[in-house]
C-alpha cells in the first residue's frame, strides 16, 4: 500500500514571515472581511465580535467586517458601527481579545452607500449614497 500524501520538502511561502516598515506578520495568511451582522441594535459589537476574531488571531493579518462611522454610513441591521463611546469600547474589546493572542488586526471602515432600507437603519432614513 502507497501513500498518496504529498511529501513536504519545504515550508510553504504562505507559511512564511512577512515584514515590511509598518507590518510584520509570522504569515501571509490575510483573514478577508465578512459581514457576520453581530452587533447590537445601535451597532455595538457583541462579545461574540471578540470571541469570532480572537479565534482566527493565528491569521497574518485580521481585516475587520465593514464598521460605519456615521450613522449615515450604515447599511443595516445589526451591522458594527464606530461612532459612539459604546462603540469604541466594544471594538476595544475585540482588538484586546486578538492582541492577546497575538494577533493583528485592521478596522475596514466603509459606508454601506445605497444599500440598505429605512427600516433597517437606526435613523429610519434613506441610506445615504455617492451621488
Amino acid at each position: 500500500m502507497t501513500n498518496n500524501q504529498p511529501q513536504r520538502t519545504a515550508e510553504s511561502p504562505l507559511l512564511a514571515r512577512y515584514s515590511s516598515a509598518r507590518l510584520t506578520t509570522p504569515n501571509r495568511i490575510v483573514m478577508a472581511p465578512m459581514t457576520r451582522n453581530r452587533a447590537a441594535e445601535d451597532g455595538t459589537p457583541l462579545p461574540v465580535v471578540a470571541d469570532y476574531y480572537a479565534q482566527r488571531a493565528t491569521a497574518g493579518l485580521i481585516v475587520t467586517e465593514g464598521i460605519w462611522p456615521h450613522r449615515r454610513g450604515q447599511s443595516g441591521w445589526r451591522i458594527p458601527g464606530l461612532e459612539t463611546e459604546s462603540h469604541v469600547a466594544g471594538w476595544r474589546a475585540v482588538t484586546a481579545a486578538v492582541h492577546a493572542r497575538g494577533g493583528r488586526i485592521a478596522a475596514q471602515l466603509m459606508h454601506g452607500g445605497r444599500q440598505g432600507h429605512p427600516r433597517s437603519r437606526l435613523l429610519g432614513d434613506v441610506p445615504a449614497g455617492p451621488s
